[in-house]
């Protein structure tokens, strides 16, 4: 492999100041290993000498800078993450939205960070369970779920809804397995009913929210720990304008807005918390 220059320290101050400014991404101070580690075998691929000439490369291809936030940014997920939020899912906000149903409501669901689509497939499959249960099926004709990501490649694969054996085993029981998905060799695709449920699509948080409509229920869970405070706040203060009345935000376990100026009340339910705008 062709080598690169380590990167110096106005660099990575360039690279970090354009992450935060193009999708809200902040590198601490002493991350700039992450910079090294992560960029370099894109560097090398756009024929980039340096981080300099990496910058340059980025900022003048704007098809370049997806990929840097596929590589800077974890995409970590799995199968109903984290016991507690899917236990109040399935026994406050769930009921919550069938009620309305119940009452001639469409209900809409926003996945905010979908990444490869595990949560949205996840939710899809507890709906059904649910409303299996009590013979409402036709309810999902009420429901509309909508999944983004930053990452065009993640959801991409989310709209194939298509995984290999260690990622199907992710937080997925084997009956829930062969009950939602069917074997294509030595990968798993979801059903196709339930594919058709979720829209996926790439969306940039940074962007104005107002295009996407209303909605009943927010997930913006393990994604905003890599955004600024500033950035942070001005999130929150978007959800809170695009959810319907007493609609609820959700945010991953070990997130919180504590610090940040915002106009939530939290509340919880069980082990879980989740967020009111206040009225």
């Amino acid at each position: 492999m062709a080598r690169i220059s380590p990167i110096t320290e106005h660099e990575f101050t360039k690279i970090r100041d354009l992450l935060v400014s193009v999708c809200g991404i902040d590198l601490k101070p002493d991350q700039d290993y992450l910079v090294e580690t992560r960029l370099t075998e894109l560097a090398v691929e756009v024929g980039a000498a340096s981080f300099s000439d990496l910058h340059r490369s980025i900022v003048g291809d704007p098809e370049l800078l997806p990929r840097v936030v596929d590589l800077m940014t974890t995409n970590e997920t799995l199968w109903f993450r984290d016991d507690s939020f899917w236990h109040t899912l399935e026994h406050l906000h769930l009921p919550e939205l069938i009620g309305k149903i119940d009452q001639g409501q469409k209900v809409r669901v926003w996945s905010a960070a979908s990444s490869t689509g595990q949560e949205a497939y996840s939710l899809i499959m507890l709906l059904n369970e649910l409303l299996q249960k009590s013979g409402k099926l036709n309810y999902f004709d009420s429901i509309e779920i909508i999944g983004t990501d930053i990452s065009r490649y993640a959801v991409y694969l989310a709209q194939q809804g298509r995984y290999d054996a260690f990622t199907i085993s992710r937080g997925l029981s084997p009956q829930r397995r062969d009950q939602n998905f069917v074997r294509q060799g030595s990968y798993y695709e979801i059903i196709e009913d339930h594919k058709k449920k979720v829209r996926f699509q790439t969306f940039n948080l940074m962007d104005h929210f107002t295009p996407l409509g209303k909605f009943d229920l927010v997930f913006c869970r393990n994604v905003a720990i890599y955004f600024s405070k500033s950035f942070k706040e001005e999130l929150f203060g978007k959800i809170a304008q695009v959810l319907r009345p007493d609609g609820s935000m959700i945010l991953g376990a070990t997130e919180s807005l504590f610090g940040l100026n915002h106009r939530f009340e939290s509340y919880t339910f069980g082990n879980g918390v989740y967020y009111k705008v206040k009225e």
